[in-house]
């Protein structure tokens, strides 16, 4: 699996406030994207976050380890925060749907925790609870999404988020059109070969 230009150059070096949407079947082109994303900013000196499930954060540092980055020295120096999509989705979610105060207050520490002492060019984020939302609560994903957009041009970051088509015969066609308008650039399935 891997990645076809122009998406992977856009996914390797997205513009500030670019805010990115990756549909995918295979984890594997999940993982690949996802570890292109964050390998491409720490190369830049950028600070990566990453809330994603526990399997999809241990095989992206696995595939920054065999890049050979340093990964736990990384979280040391702040340049790379993974956190729990779960752990994270329920200190917001209130009667099913993002608690905007809630939200902005969980972002808010974790952009101050990652911008503390401004050694960091820029911060990419990568977003993984939309995922778990959309299939089970499409008003609570696109209202998630309509936050983090609020996050982008408040803190000038670049977000990648992924979604799961996991029927057979799905595309991104299918994508609903809710989420679609909320994002720059839709990297296709075909994106991926």
């Amino acid at each position: 699996m891997t990645i076809q230009a122009p998406w992977r150059n856009l996914v390797a070096e997205p513009v500030k406030h670019d805010h990115l949407v990756q549909v995918y079947r295979d984890e594997r082109v999940l993982v690949e994207a996802v570890s292109l994303f964050a390998s491409a900013a720490i190369g830049r000196r950028e600070a990566v976050i990453l809330i994603a499930t526990r399997p999809h954060a241990t095989r992206v540092e696995r595939c920054l380890e065999d890049e050979g980055f340093e990964v736990q020295e990384l979280k040391r120096w702040g340049q790379l925060t993974i956190l729990d999509a779960s752990d994270v989705l329920s200190r917001f979610m209130v009667d099913g749907m993002p608690d905007s105060d809630l939200f902005k207050a969980v972002i808010r520490e974790l952009m101050g925790t990652v911008t503390a002492n401004s050694r960091f060019r820029a911060v990419r984020a990568y977003g993984e609870m939309v995922n778990l939302l959309w299939t089970a609560n499409l008003p609570a994903a696109v209202r998630l999404e309509e936050l983090w957009n609020q996050v982008i041009l408040e803190h000038g970051i670049s977000l990648f988020c992924a979604y799961s088509l996991d029927g057979e015969g799905q595309s991104e066609r299918m994508f609903p059109p809710d989420l679609r308008t909320l994002h720059n650039h839709l990297i296709p399935l075909e994106g991926c070969a």
